[in-house]
């Protein structure tokens, strides 16, 4: 008989916790139809219910209830602001109590709620922020968090220097970023967000980032950052800046370039060498910047550099640097310009006779005018450089000349 009952109890209470699972499905699906459907009324009424009666059932009823505590705040009166944020912060509570491993990023939301509503006090917001950095550091991305983050990170150091040094500080500075570089790479639909938080922390810092500063930090810290590429990257990025010439740039810029080759490891060895005087070690890193490089605008910088810094020396090069500039940005005029003026500064070098110095103004007044195509605002320099050019390339009148070969360097037949 007690076998029996006992068999009964365990059917009545398999079938109790199945329907009340199926009823936690039916809330849910009530719940996002409300929402579907502007009830926000109800859904709240639900919601209420859902987070007491369903606290684990998924992490869907969670995303449909912060939506809804999230319309409320928008429409409460200031008054009631606060408390509507509060209920809010206690969704994100309960959802990471019952879901301990979930991906939300609810640190950084709470954060968010207080910084965008303006509720609560500095330090909730900034344990959150901190919380949201030392613990969910890979959903970390809001890029206004991220700014908000290391501003009072950075006031908290000028209050209490005796407990932040300088150095932890520039770890600070590097670990933020160092995320903000990742998330770069991660949404480069933000990338303009991210290069405005970028260049905020960087003058918050600009009398941190001294050489006297950094210089030291990265003496005593490259060792034991050895094979941290994020360190790495970021403190050849500020040591590129004011220490271009100092043995340490070369030495973190080395070991980056040794861990993970990239177009930013081989760009800060060629500005290296190219402080140090050693243009052509400087020239071949500076190409396999380029090389490298994902980004074709990019990519087209670092060739553009090249030509620049060959325009005197080596205009064949040059030329074939620009061409490369080109091809990867079309669309920039500027790289006509100069070809324009490469041609132009190369008549006494490649014009063995009159006919042929004419044939290069032509074509340098050619070149330049292709920028007019690319950038139209381009058009007023552009068109006085020509009728400058013009005026040089003139064959008398008599002259029965169709063409002009061009050899030298430029290998090129004009047409007049």
């Amino acid at each position: 008989m007690k076998k029996k009952l006992f068999i009964l109890f365990i059917v009545i209470f398999s079938s109790f916790a199945k329907a009340q699972e199926v009823n936690c499905e039916e809330k849910e699906k009530q719940l996002n139809k409300y929402l579907t459907d502007n009830e926000n009324k109800k859904a709240l009424e639900l919601w209420d219910e859902v987070k007491i009666s369903c606290p684990s059932f998924s992490e869907k009823n969670y995303l449909l209830g912060s939506r809804i505590l999230q319309d409320q705040i928008e429409i409460a009166e200031t008054k009631d602001k606060e408390s509507k944020v509060d209920a809010l912060v206690e969704l994100y509570n309960q959802y990471d109590k019952y879901f301990p491993n979930n991906k939300n990023g609810n640190y950084e939301k709470r954060a968010i709620a207080l910084y965008t509503y303006k509720v609560g006090k500095p330090e909730a917001l900034y344990s959150y922020l901190n919380q949201a950095f030392e613990k969910e550091k890979e959903t970390f991305s809001n890029s206004q968090a991220l700014y908000t983050y290391f501003e009072m990170y950075f006031a908290k150091y000028k209050e209490y220097k005796s407990s932040i040094s300088l150095d932890t500080l520039l770890d600070k500075y590097n670990e933020v970023s160092s995320l903000i570089t990742a998330n770069n790479r991660k949404f480069p639909f933000k990338k303009e967000e991210y290069q405005r938080v970028s260049l905020g922390i960087d003058l918050l810092m600009q009398n941190i980032l001294t050489k006297e500063n950094i210089i030291p930090y990265a003496q005593k810290k490259i060792a034991e950052n050895s094979n941290d590429t994020s360190w790495l990257d970021t403190t050849a990025r500020v040591l590129s800046v004011q220490c271009k010439s100092n043995p340490v740039f070369e030495s973190v810029a080395t070991k980056l370039d040794k861990t993970n080759p990239s177009s930013n490891s081989a760009y800060y060895l060629a500005t290296y060498n190219l402080n140090t005087g050693n243009q052509d070690k400087a020239i071949e890193f500076y190409k396999k910047s380029a090389e490298l490089a994902a980004d074709p605008l990019e990519k087209a910088t670092t060739y553009y550099s090249i030509a620049t810094i060959l325009s005197l020396s080596d205009k064949a090069t040059a030329e074939k640097m620009v061409l490369n500039a080109l091809a990867s940005n079309p669309t920039n005029g500027r790289y006509y310009i100069f070809l324009a003026n490469l041609y132009a500064n190369s008549v006494d070098e490649c014009g063995t006779n009159q006919n042929e110095r004419k044939a290069i103004y032509k074509l340098a007044s050619n070149t330049v005018l292709k920028a007019t195509l690319v950038e139209p605002r381009l058009k007023p320099t552009a068109n006085s450089m020509s009728s400058e050019y013009l005026k040089k390339a003139i064959l008398d009148g008599d002259s029965k000349v169709k063409s002009v070969k061009i050899g030298c360097w430029i290998q090129q037949t004009i047409q007049f």
